[in-house]
């Protein structure tokens, strides 16, 4: 079945007119959401903040339903266990609470990890197709929630916080490791490669890839913190 809403798999255009185009808007989306917060009152800050959520958990929504509906939702691919879903449900919680420890996790999680997957999105159905925007859009949504914390609701990072995203990501991955295993999934990818292009094929094979990302993961943390190791005492 092809079309918009199809199940046909289609090689993804990456970083081609529309995979570039849909970067951009998401780009000016993002700028206009946080100028908005950062010009707002309390009020507007609220509204937007519950506009972000809502969007994530609507797209959340479309994509499941749209699975479930063409057959291909899988308890080996669609549990909210992959980082990015986790972070998904995480972020409406945290844009909704504002609580620091989810502030913390958005910043980190969301730059470093979301902005991944708008860089080499996980659509095997192409860039006309409903999943390839769904996965921008939330992706995106995730990225700019990040930036959000540090921005407007004025989250700085301390010396620790990296280390301790790092310490949080590794004690999640051991946690769904034996979920893999059972369930025969490849949840983190700690099992193979994505099956569409991304950052890890320049890496080894398995298990060779995940010690690798190991490095890139902290430098990535610590990279994140550098803007503000000045004015955040310790």
């Amino acid at each position: 079945m092809g079309g918009f809403f199809g199940t046909e798999s289609v090689p993804l255009d990456l970083f081609g007119p529309v995979h570039l185009a849909t970067m951009g808007v998401l780009v000016a989306i993002g700028v206009c959401l946080i100028r908005a917060g950062m010009a707002g009152d309390e009020d507007r800050r609220r509204r937007l903040r519950f506009a972000m959520g809502a969007a994530i958990l609507l797209l959340l929504g479309l994509r499941h339903t749209w699975k479930a509906s063409v057959g291909l939702w899988t308890l080996q691919n669609d549990l909210p266990l992959h980082l990015c879903a986790a972070m998904a449900w995480l972020t409406v919680y945290g844009l909704w609470t504002r609580h620091l420890w989810t502030l913390r996790l958005m910043y980190f999680f969301g730059v470093a990890g979301a902005v991944q997957a708008v860089l080499t999105p996980d659509a095997s159905h192409g860039v006309l197709h409903f999943a390839f925007y769904e996965t921008m859009a939330s992706h995106g949504i995730a990225v700019i929630a990040g930036l959000w914390a540090v921005t407007v609701e004025d989250y700085r990072p301390k010396a620790r916080d990296p280390w301790l995203a790092f310490g949080l990501l590794n004690v999640y991955a051991v946690a769904v490791y034996p979920i893999n295993r059972v369930l025969g999934s490849n949840y983190l990818y700690l099992i193979d490669k994505p099956p569409t292009t991304s950052i890890l094929d320049v890496f080894p094979s398995w298990p060779w890839y995940i010690l690798l990302l190991e490095p890139v993961a902290i430098g990535l943390f610590l990279a994140l913190r550098l803007p503000f190791r000045n004015p955040a005492p310790d």
